[in-house]
């Protein structure tokens, strides 16, 4: 088995789905930077689970993007013009912002995420034959823990 030739195939799908995602996000009125920032706020909101678990600061958000926490700002800034970010002091340290999704924010990303990925890939995916599909969750699942076990 040719490993290169993985890569590119894994590459391309995730260009096409990129591609997806860009024209979702145009079509919502949402840069594609603006559209992952969405995402990355949905995440933390999936990943909250207790009351301790506090809304993430703009420096938290540029730390795991990879981006500086000026582009973070001006991104912020302008999705909170749009409704679909709030921006809340934090209690103990009022120098501090933190952001979340507002509704009108939730209710978008939702959205967005069912046409973009729900849809899109659930529609790819029921083309496949079933051993096709249960050797691409043996092999994801595989390629997940052999990730995890490298981080």
């Amino acid at each position: 088995m040719d490993i290169n030739e993985i890569v590119k195939s894994w590459e391309q799908i995730n260009k096409r789905i990129r591609l997806k995602h860009r024209k979702i996000a145009q079509k919502y009125g949402f840069s594609f930077e603006q559209f992952h920032l969405l995402i990355e706020l949905d995440h933390h909101d999936e990943m909250t689970f207790s009351s301790d678990s506090l809304p993430p600061t703009i420096g938290n958000i540029a730390d795991f993007t990879g981006n500086a926490p000026h582009t973070i700002s001006e991104r912020v800034k302008r999705l909170e013009k749009k409704g679909m970010i709030l921006k809340i002091r934090d209690e103990k340290d009022h120098r501090i912002c933190r952001v979340m999704l507002s509704k009108e924010g939730q209710q978008m990303i939702s959205e967005i995420k069912n046409e973009a990925g729900n849809i899109f890939l659930h529609n790819a995916l029921s083309k496949m034959d079933e051993e096709s599909l249960e050797n691409l969750l043996k092999g994801l699942k595989e390629l997940d823990k052999n990730l995890d076990s490298l981080i």
